[in-house]
Parts: C-alpha cells; structure tokens; sequence
C-alpha cells in the first residue's frame, strides 16, 4: 500500500501526522482494505465489491460521509484494450482506490505527485486527476482498434480471406463490450459534474465536464468503430460474392463451350447402324473438327458480347 498526505497545499508521500487529507493506494491487499474499512466506517457491501473478482459495472453508492465508486481504466493487451476495475472511496478527507492489479495510469499520477507537479485541490481534485488521467488513456487504444480496422479493410480488397472475417467480428465485439463499460462511467461522470454530491467540490465540478466530454468523444469513437465494422463486414461479402460470381461466369461459359461436344458425342455414340460418317476414313476427324469449330464460334460469338 501507498500513502500520500495533503500537507500545507501539496501531496506528500508517507502518512504525515498533521495531514488534512490522505490517499490511500491499494494494489489487492484485502487485509489492509478491511483494516481502513474500521478506521474510515466504508460500509461492508462497497468492500465486497472492492474484493470480489466479478467485473462491476462502473457506478457510485453514496453514504454519510463518503462516496463509493467503480470506475473502469482500460489497459493494453495483446488483442485490443482490456477492462481493469479501479474501485474508490472518496471522503472530505481521505481517498482510498483498491486495484485487483496494477493500473498503469494510477502510476502516472504518482509521478506526477513525486515531481511536485500541481493537482486540484482537495481529495476530490485528486481523484479528478485520477479519472482524467484513465479517461485520456482510453481514446488512444480505440484509435488503435480504428487503424487496424483499416489494415483489415485494405487487405480484404487485395485478398479476401475468412481470417480477416473473424479479425472484423471480434473487433466489433471488442467496441461493444468497451462500449458497454464507457456509457455508465459518462453517466456516472455526468453525475459528478452537476453538484448532485457534497464530496465534489464547486471549483472542482467543472473539470469532471471536461471528463465528461473525453467521455463522449470515446463513445463517438466507439460507435463509429462498429459502424466502420459493418461496412468491412459488408465489404468482405460483396467481394466474396463478386468472386462467386467470377467463377460461376467463367464455369457456365466453359460448359456452354463443351455443350456441342457433347451432344455430337452423344450422337455418334448411339447404338444405331446407319448413322452418317460412322464408318468413314474421316468421320472422327470430322467429329473433332465439329466440336473445335462449334466451340471456337460460340466462344468467339461470346467474347463480342462482352460476356467473358
């Protein structure tokens, strides 16, 4: 665990005893969470949410002196952002954020503290600076997701392939289940931005707009990655069909070519006698010659008529 304390207008590192307020840092240590649930009154359901392993959807329970939260940060992985759940207790004077694992962003707001940089006053200008550094990290990774969207779409131009179909459909389900996650976190932002809570601050309500508006920039992004989704899924079909269509055109001109062929053959290979040429020196050059001729034709008739 990490503890910062606000001592004469900066956060400092370590629990200073004059502090007027302190944040307390936990990376999935449910000892300590239950020690501060004592000594702070965090009611015993929010802890529940804190420990479980169960991805909650990002919300805020209010109670008598302090707000509880869960907010979602988004971090990198291999196939795309993953969901990471950051649960926050926030009091006129304490802070408290359990992680089940480390947030990379939580890591950059530690810095900023150890540099000296400035944050928002209070508490709730800390945990502003908190969401404001998840919220900026989100749209980056949905731009990611947006480029590779395009590789997929070029490549299924040039050569179109089932893999590039699933690679299509699971970035389409990754937006939505991001997407998910995004519209109740702006929600819950928007509820602290317009003065519903007395742990927020007046001079401090306006910043979390602008976390608000982050917010709805990276739904807009979300949306318009599904729809791009569609179209490459739409796309991927048309030219699927064009090349069904290709190879049906070109299967039906080759058996229109061999039909002659095949009736002549059929022909002459009846069980009859008498049928002309049947026992001529020449009848089975004849034959060939009919065939090649009435097929060269037709395919020449063809090509005139633009149909191949």
């Amino acid at each position: 665990m990490q503890v910062w304390s606000f001592v004469e207008g900066q956060w400092q590192p370590g629990d200073v005893a004059d502090a007027s307020a302190r944040w307390y840092d936990i990376v999935g240590d449910a000892a300590v969470l239950h020690g501060l649930a004592e000594r702070f009154g965090l009611h015993a359901l929010a802890v529940e949410d804190c420990i479980s392993t169960l991805l909650h959807a990002p919300k805020i329970d209010e109670f008598a002196d302090h707000l509880f939260l869960v907010i979602h940060a988004f971090v990198s992985a291999a196939d795309g952002p993953d969901a990471v759940e950051l649960d926050i207790f926030l009091g006129a004077n304490f802070l408290i954020t359990y992680q089940d694992e480390r947030i990379p962003a939580i890591d950059a707001v530690t810095e900023r503290l150890y540099r000296g940089l400035g944050v928002r006053p209070g508490t709730d200008g800390l945990f502003y600076e908190i969401a404001d550094v998840l919220t900026d990290a989100i749209l980056p990774q949905v731009n990611s997701l947006s480029e590779r969207l395009d590789g997929i779409q070029d490549a299924l131009l040039e050569r179109p392939g089932s893999e590039y179909n699933h690679a299509t459909l699971d970035l389409r389900a990754r937006a939505g289940r991001i997407r998910r996650l995004v519209i109740p976190q702006l929600t819950a932002v928007q509820r602290l931005s317009r003065g519903e809570f007395e742990a927020i601050s007046e001079p401090n309500r306006i910043y979390f707009r602008d976390i608000y508006d982050h917010l709805v920039r990276v739904d807009f992004a979300l949306e318009t990655l599904r729809e791009d989704a569609e179209v490459a899924l739409n796309t991927y079909l048309s030219v699927l069909n064009n090349r069904m269509n290709e190879i049906m055109k070109v299967l039906s001109v080759v058996g229109a070519l061999a039909l002659p062929a095949i009736v002549i053959a059929g022909v002459f290979g009846t069980n009859f006698d008498n049928v002309p040429g049947l026992h001529s020196n020449w009848g089975f050059l004849m034959m060939m010659g009919s065939m090649v001729g009435l097929a060269g034709g037709m395919a020449l008739y063809f090509r005139r008529k633009g149909w191949f």
